[in-house]
């Protein structure tokens, strides 16, 4: 009888055993969630800031480098926090995490952690699959309102390319950040894929080419050019645009291409950026012309086919552009890209209309550059049609 009692006793004393046991349990587990959450709310905040190149947040991908498991999550966390993570859409211009106007009112939910632990799971198993983000294996450096935007968005449209999203200006303005941050923007890309980067600027940078030499010395080289009288003064169309945006009126294009004396002043940047054999010079200095290809911009905006052509062949892509491919808007007066992979127009800002120019300025212009140009045909082996009537052109 007694021992019945002691049995009915503990019987009754172990639902309430249970009971405390499992409240600690779920307390001890709502306390690690809740300190979990605020241990890495600041870098969940940045999850509107991520790109969603491929599987979304490669601007966090710094942040799970090396996370494997849930274990290493907060480590990796805790290093990301006390580092500059860039804004999504940012040239590689970084930004403290402080810095990023999210609300940071309330921990993440549980929804957030899953998302950011997949997103680490994801990167690890693109990588397991041959997936990682390796430096570029082809540039293209320039030239500035030429085309570059166009012809990487056309580039795009092949399986074999794998493109940075922005402008990284590593070889001109982020060279101190060293390879690895360089490596951390570019895309993710299989074995048999080329990574490629634009930023015009490096083409018209004297440290440039023996930088990326020395990052790659069998990288190969994009330029594309245009009539250099046309892209002076889209150029200074751009740069009116910008300051016209800002509420300031730019001064009129024959007073920045023109001198006190009246002739053509070639310390205006547009002149200088439109020299294109002297700043060819400086990259045939660490790089030979194999190595080098030349675009017709002016043929890329009317007949994007063949010079796509020629570019895929450069590279060492397999066929796979094809003349269907580009569809003429009659709106804008470009080509849009059409396949299997993208579908796009160039942007509204682009083919902005370029300002009246007196004819004598233009024809000042034009024979100011006839001696560079022939210059640059004999070095390039290839020569250009630049008209008279190309001034009238937008861009």
């Amino acid at each position: 009888m007694q021992a019945a009692g002691i049995c009915h006793w503990m019987v009754g004393r172990r639902k309430v055993l249970f009971l405390v046991t499992a409240l600690v349990l779920l307390g001890l587990m709502f306390s690690a969630q809740f300190s979990y959450s605020r241990h890495v709310h600041q870098v969940l905040c940045t999850v509107k800031q991520a790109n969603k190149l491929y599987f979304g947040g490669e601007d966090l991908q710094e942040a799970f480098e090396g996370v494997h498991d849930a274990s290493h999550m907060n480590s990796a966390l805790t290093e990301a926090s006390n580092r500059d993570i860039p804004r999504s859409g940012d040239s590689g211009n970084a930004s403290s995490i402080q810095d990023i106007q999210v609300s940071q009112s309330r921990p993440p939910s549980k929804k957030d952690l899953n998302r950011f632990y997949s997103h680490s799971k994801r990167v690890h198993k693109l990588e397991r699959k041959g997936l990682k983000r390796r430096l570029p294996q082809a540039l293209v450096i320039g030239i500035r309102k030429c085309g570059t935007r166009a012809l990487l968005e056309m580039l795009r449209m092949h399986p074999g390319i794998a493109a940075a999203n922005a402008e990284q200006h590593f070889f001109d303005e982020n060279y101190e950040h060293g390879y690895e941050w360089y490596r951390k923007r570019m895309p993710f890309s299989t074995p048999d894929q080329i990574t490629i980067e634009k930023t015009p600027s490096y083409f018209i940078t004297e440290e440039a080419p023996a930088r990326v030499k020395k990052m790659d010395r069998d990288v190969k080289l994009v330029i594309i050019v245009r009539d250099p009288t046309v892209r002076t003064v889209s150029d200074y169309s751009q740069i009116r645009q910008t300051m016209a945006s800002h509420g300031k009126v730019a001064k009129p294009f024959e007073e920045m291409v023109l001198g006190a004396d009246g002739e053509i002043d070639v310390t205006y940047k547009a002149v200088q950026i439109s020299l294109y054999q002297k700043h060819l010079e400086v990259w045939l200095g660490h790089f030979p012309m194999a190595q080098v290809h030349i675009v017709d911009g002016d043929k890329l905006i009317s007949d994007p086919f063949p010079e796509m052509k020629a570019v895929e062949t450069f590279l060492g892509l397999q066929d796979y552009i094809k003349s269907d491919n580009f569809v003429y808007n009659s709106t804008k007066g470009f080509y849009c890209i059409e396949s299997e992979i993208v579908t796009k127009c160039l942007s509204e800002n682009k083919g902005r209309p370029h300002p009246d120019v007196d004819d004598s300025v233009m024809k000042k212009l034009r024979d100011f550059f006839t001696p560079f140009n022939n210059l640059f045909y004999e070095r390039i082996g290839r020569t250009f049609t630049w008209n008279e009537d190309g001034a009238k052109s937008e861009g």
